[in-house]
């Protein structure tokens, strides 16, 4: 669990919603992969970690548009870090000790002529804009001055749509994603809730359904989270092990 057609199935569970007529098989999967895309977004589902080499005298990379760095882009993954700044083979930096997320307006205000300023690969800020084409973009301050560091970026994404029955959320394969297995029933539960506010008009399943949406998408995102805080849990752990070699235990 789950397909695209075993959420088809598990859909087709509710009486309401059983029949093909008041509501297609197809409109269904609509609804299967419009909820997948908001899981994503609202539970974290499904994070990616993207690399590319910096580009000589550049400000800013593309996200979300046209040739991005990255595929189905929806936002910064803070949890695992965001961006992870290779300067060179040899030296790692991360925020917010060695470079800071801020705007473009904080760097009007506090680093007067930033987009004037000498190529460097010693990267001091970062921001997320929006160029004349609409298009996402991550931008560094300095600007990248030669093609030897690498940008590391963890981020939540799209995946892609279920073109097929036999496929999972996310990956759009016959490869299930199992630590999020748990909560791909919020789907489905997205599909009818939104389905019993478009097509039956009843507003007390649609909350019913919406509640166990929402429910699904928060204990997702807190398991997504613990995956990248595990080095918390193990450094507590480990200090667990020591109070107890040092004081004795039970």
């Amino acid at each position: 669990m789950p397909t695209r057609d075993e959420l088809l199935a598990r859909f087709r569970l509710d009486r309401a919603l059983k029949s093909t007529t008041l509501i297609t098989d197809a409109n269904a999967v609509i609804l299967f992969n419009e909820g997948a895309l908001q899981l994503a977004n609202d539970g974290d589902a499904f994070i990616l970690k993207a690399t590319w080499s910096g580009v000589a005298s550049t400000q800013e990379y593309i996200l979300s548009g046209a040739s991005p760095k990255v595929t189905g882009f929806l936002d910064l993954y803070l949890p695992a870090g965001g961006l992870v700044y290779l300067q060179t083979s040899s030296v790692t930096k991360m925020m917010p000790d060695h470079f800071k997320l801020v705007s473009e307006s904080w760097l009007d205000l506090r680093v007067p002529g930033w987009r004037d300023a000498s190529a460097s690969d010693t990267l001091q800020y970062i921001y997320l804009t929006y160029d004349a084409s609409g298009y996402l973009n991550l931008g560094v301050y300095p600007k990248t001055s030669t093609t030897t560091p690498t940008f590391k970026l963890y981020y939540k994404s799209r995946g892609t749509d279920m073109s097929a029955g036999g496929n999972y959320p996310w990956t759009n394969s016959t490869t299930i994603l199992t630590h999020t297995e748990p909560f791909q029933i919020g789907i489905m539960y997205y599909a009818a809730w939104k389905a019993h506010e478009t097509f039956t008009l009843n507003q007390a399943m649609a909350l019913y359904y919406k509640t166990a949406y929402l429910e699904q998408a928060l204990g997702l995102r807190d398991a997504q989270r613990r995956v990248v805080t595990a080095e918390i849990d193990g450094l507590m752990y480990d200090a667990q092990i020591d109070a107890s070699d040092s004081f004795g235990g039970l």
